[in-house]
């Protein structure tokens, strides 16, 4: 990782881009979660010139957001997908 500060946002995205990471900024809920909810292993908090001097955000695996999407796909939850599709249909 990159523990000098980062000059731009533009930087940051890039950043993770080519690194297959996602990143929360300091001061959102995202962050506050990520920071919560997170083993210090998952994530680094890195900073960030900004127009307004510096912020900090946090860097970690987008394979955790991919996790969270699969855990929230459950047979259950597609069954009940399915059946407020067909109800709609039956609306039209």
């Amino acid at each position: 990782m990159n523990p000098e500060p980062f000059p731009n946002h533009e930087a940051v995205h890039e950043y993770a881009k080519r690194h297959d990471l996602e990143y929360a900024w300091e001061g959102t809920a995202a962050f506050e979660k990520r920071k919560r909810t997170l083993s210090p292993e998952q994530f680094q908090i890195l900073a960030v010139h900004a127009r307004k001097g510096m912020t900090r955000f946090l860097l970690f695996s987008k394979e955790i957001i991919k996790a969270e999407a699969r855990s929230f796909d459950t047979p259950q939850r597609r069954a009940k997908r399915a059946a407020r599709l067909q109800r709609r249909e039956k609306v039209k």
